[in-house]
Formats: C-alpha cells, structure tokens, sequence
C-alpha cells in the first residue's frame, strides 16, 4: 500500500537526509523489494548520535521519588550537503543558551540567545577495492571514525543500514558495489586481484535485479520503471506490421517466380491477413 498510510506513525524527529514518498502510480510501477527496502527506511530508529538515550524505565529524582525516565531525542536538521557527503548522522543542532559575560562565566539573568551547532566538515581522500577508484568525498570525524572501526570504506558502506548512513552520495557508492559485486559473479575469468577482492565482499552480493535500484530516489526509480515498462510494452504501429507482410510477400515472389501471367502481378495484401493483424493489434500482442 502506498507509504502515505503509514505516515501517523511517523515521528517528526526520525525524519533523515531524504525521504521516500509515493503515490499510488508508483505503487503499481515500483518492484516490491524496492518498496520494502523504502518502508525499512522510514520505519527503522536512527542511531543516536547527538544524545545518549538512558537505558532505564525508572529512577528517583532529587527528592527521592520514582519517576519514569523519558527518552526525547534532540531535534536535528540535516541540510542538503550532507547527501553530497559522509556525515554518519550528524547533523545540524539549533537551540538557545546564555550568554557568557566578560569574566566566563554565565549571568543567569540575561536572556538566551539562539546557537547553532554544525559538525566539522574535512574534504578526504577515500579509496573503494569494489570499485578500484578514489573518491574526494567531504567527511565528518565521527564518519572518518566508523570508516577506521570498519577497516576501509567498502565495510562501512555495506555494514551499515541506510538510516545510519543518512546519505544519497553513501547510498549511491553502495547501488555501485553491489552492481559491480553482482557482474563480477556472472564472470567466468576474473584476475588474482579482482578474484582475491571478490571473495572478501561475497557475502554482501545481492541480486542484480535487486542491486541496480539499491539507493534510487522515487522521482529516479519511477523514470527507470517507466523505461523498463515501455521496452516490454512497446507496440509498433500498423502500418508497418502491414509493411512488414507486403514486403514478406514480395520476397517470396520474387524467390518463387512463375511462368505464368498470374505470377506478374504485383503482391498484394490479403483482407484475412488485414483483419488477423487488427486484431493482434488491438489485443496489444
């Protein structure tokens, strides 16, 4: 069904970089695996980055009394620069503070005055095995972190779920490599290398039908659904299946001659043949 319904379980705070919204046109053109892998998006908690959430149900405040404890992640923002790079979640942080006076420290009498806290961004050069090509990709310290946890930037592309990655430029390396992971299967001959490189990322290879629409937006994967649905629906016109018989005939006079004088007439078109081609036509075969 399309997503729209299950937008009043949506909380505001889990949106992310982009979202997946359809209607019901994409509904009917959009393959299954791919609607389900949006729906996993929009459904799944995002890793906390910006706030530690208390794994306890209950504590005493400051008077002694048991209260609940109440996990409110903080707001973030995520502008449009952040799908051009590695963010690793983080995001843009608005809030009010006090202002610090002269001698450092906070006079709790002044009002508070709007902050906003963006992360560090630092231009790096990334090398992928999968795809064998370095990448100037713009990159956060808490991205440059997971990406030296997960040993290369390969892991932490595949390791790791779409909403933590929180990026149209991660997701697309990731549509590339396993692209590039499910052609190099179909390959009989590989080299050393690239059989030695195929071989430590076997175990995240999905199918090529599956893999080509892995991190498409709805707006591209709608144009790729309408391209795949006009190659298998394609009708040519009838004048030239009526062309196409002419010239059959033609050909098989000229391939069959006859002394007769029947034989030199011109080929022409029978009305059974015309009424059996209408008729495939309209049926759309």
């Amino acid at each position: 069904m399309p997503i729209r319904n299950h937008f009043p379980i949506f909380h505001k705070l889990k949106q992310g970089a982009y979202c997946y919204v359809w209607t019901d046109k994409c509904e009917k053109l959009l393959p299954k695996h791919y609607k389900n892998r949006c729906l996993e998006y929009m459904l799944r908690e995002p890793t906390p980055v910006h706030w530690i959430p208390d794994p306890q149900k209950y504590r005493y405040d400051k008077y002694g009394q048991l209260v609940k404890v109440q996990n409110h992640p903080i707001r973030v923002r995520f502008p449009e620069q952040c799908n051009k790079g590695l963010w690793a979640g983080e995001g843009v942080v608005q809030c009010f503070v006090k202002p610090t006076t002269g001698k450092r420290y906070i006079d709790l009498f002044m009002p508070r005055v709007p902050k906003v806290y963006a992360p560090n961004l630092f231009r790096r050069r990334l090398y992928s095995e999968i795809l064998d090509e370095w990448f100037n990709i713009p990159c956060t310290n808490r991205a440059m972190d997971l990406i030296d946890d997960s040993f290369g930037l390969d892991y932490y592309i595949l390791q790791n779920h779409e909403r933590d990655l929180n990026s149209k430029l991660a997701m697309d390396l990731q549509r590339e490599m396993l692209v590039k992971l499910a052609t190099e299967s179909q390959e009989s001959k590989l080299s050393p290398e690239r059989q030695r490189v195929f071989n430590r990322y076997k175990q995240f290879m999905i199918p090529y039908e599956e893999a080509e629409w892995v991190g498409l937006s709805i707006q591209e994967a709608l144009e790729k659904a309408e391209a795949q649905q006009s190659v298998t629906l394609k009708v040519p016109p009838l004048k030239y299946r009526l062309a196409e018989i002419y010239r059959q005939g033609y050909m098989d006079s000229k391939l069959n001659p006859k002394t007769d004088k029947k034989a030199k007439k011109k080929p022409q078109l029978r009305l059974k043949d015309v009424s059996k081609t209408l008729k495939s036509y309209i049926s759309g075969s």
